[in-house]
């Protein structure tokens, strides 16, 4: 899951979030459904003529904090990033500089370091012996043993808007995010409580919140897709998207995985929530073009400019990672609201959607076609386009603070797309 350092874990080391508080799977409560519902619409067009007024889509990175770089000045991020995980030290000045705010917490996983930890045995959950269900952490030099906690406690619902308001007094924040949101991770499951009465407290305690959640879990399963809805949560991270660290096709997200990235991202759009797009990887930026345009692509084949949210975290040296493809805004979507991704695959095997207007760092550079080969074997042929299209977009070096590129003047896209590759096709 997401990279920050295990502070709060009681270790002082930087580690992938499997480490301190659980990986995006995991295990739910016996007889929990599976699978998210498909969209039911898409997202709606923007108008644009001339130069756009979206000079990017909507990012997220780290920035200062435990996890962020304290390299690149809030003021210099601001024009590229939209939303930064912080801490309350550093989250007044990264919002005076116009970027949004959000602080981690694992609320359901707490060490004896951590914010929501007491003596009191009420915020634990419990087994059928009256002990709490412990969680080993084992990386590295790192040892660490959560407990679950009890999502139904009243007593886990003070202490954290305790918590949130004491932040939120220290350092502005616009929500706060939960991290393995109604997941046990292999954790054995509580005592004599049902899979609903489970996701119900988890659904509570998102509502019962002093302020706006995002929470991580969204791609788990149907039941954690759900608190989408809540009037309380902002949106949700889907972990591994469009680039995987774990298995089958890495670093591609591909085939049926990658198909349920792609109707998660429009079911945020038709809720009207935010959907952050974060990639685990930590592959060196300039190294991995390739990769990157597949992520891009695939992000922008059910792009909505109001809650898609690029988050990646490919290496760079600044510590920014914030990429200059994410200058390319589609809009006025020809298929203007797709019912899943499936109605966007061409009888080749190739998925496309084309966009009116496109811009490039606020320029307007024409129609462009988003096109992406999920498969992992087998080149499919380009398919009829409603447009015609002399070049692709190309991207150099690393994230925007360090040098890296992109450019509307690439070569035109090919008559054969080769397997796990995704292009933007530019008039």
């Amino acid at each position: 899951m997401l990279k920050r350092v295990l502070a709060n874990c009681g270790v002082l080391a930087v580690a992938l979030l499997s480490a301190c508080s659980g990986g995006g799977g995991g295990a739910k409560l016996p007889a929990a459904s599976t699978g998210a519902a498909p969209a039911t619409s898409g997202p709606a067009p923007v108008a644009a003529s001339g130069a756009s007024a979206q000079t990017h889509v909507m990012t997220a990175d780290y920035l200062g904090g435990y996890a962020g770089t304290h390299s690149v000045a809030a003021s210099k991020a601001a024009p590229y990033l939209t939303w930064a995980e912080t801490n309350s030290s550093d989250a007044g000045a990264i919002s005076s500089a116009g970027i949004k705010t959000m602080e981690y917490l694992d609320p359901f996983r707490q060490a004896k370091n951590d914010p929501l930890y007491s003596s009191d045995e009420a915020t634990f959950s419990h087994d059928c012996s009256g002990g709490r269900i412990a969680i080993h952490y084992n990386g590295g030099t790192s040892h660490v043993t959560q407990y679950l906690m009890n999502p139904a406690s009243s007593h886990l619902m003070k202490l954290l808007n305790t918590w949130e308001d004491a932040e939120e007094s220290a350092g502005h924040f616009d929500a706060f995010y939960f991290d393995d949101m109604d997941d046990l991770g292999g954790a054995a499951a509580p005592c004599d409580i049902s899979s609903s009465a489970w996701d119900a407290s988890n659904s509570a305690f998102v509502q019962g919140s002093a302020h706006p959640i995002a929470f991580s879990g969204y791609a788990l399963n149907s039941d954690a897709s759900t608190l989408l809805t809540d009037s309380n949560s902002i949106g949700g991270v889907v972990e591994e998207c469009y680039s995987r660290t774990s298995q089958p096709t890495p670093p591609y997200t591909t085939g049926s995985i990658w198909t349920h990235d792609e109707n998660l991202e429009l079911a945020a759009a038709a809720a009207g929530k935010q959907f952050f797009c974060y990639n685990n990887g930590g592959e060196t930026a300039a190294s991995s073009t390739q990769l990157r345009l597949y992520v891009f692509a695939s992000f922008l084949l059910t792009y909505s400019p109001a809650s898609s949210v690029l988050w990646e975290t490919f290496s760079t040296p600044s510590g920014l990672h914030v990429f200059p493809e994410s200058a390319l805004v589609p809009t006025q979507p020809r298929i203007v609201a797709p019912g899943s991704v499936d109605d966007l695959k061409a009888t080749s095997g190739l998925y496309v959607r084309e966009y009116a207007t496109c811009s490039l760092a606020g320029t307007n550079v024409g129609g462009c076609a988003v096109i992406v080969n999920a498969d992992t074997s087998g080149s499919h042929a380009l398919p009829p386009l409603s447009g015609s299209y002399s070049h692709t977009l190309t991207i150099t070096g690393d994230g925007v603070v360090d040098g890296g590129t992109a450019s509307a003047t690439g070569a035109a896209p090919p008559a054969q797309v080769p397997p796990e590759t995704g292009l933007i096709a530019l008039q």
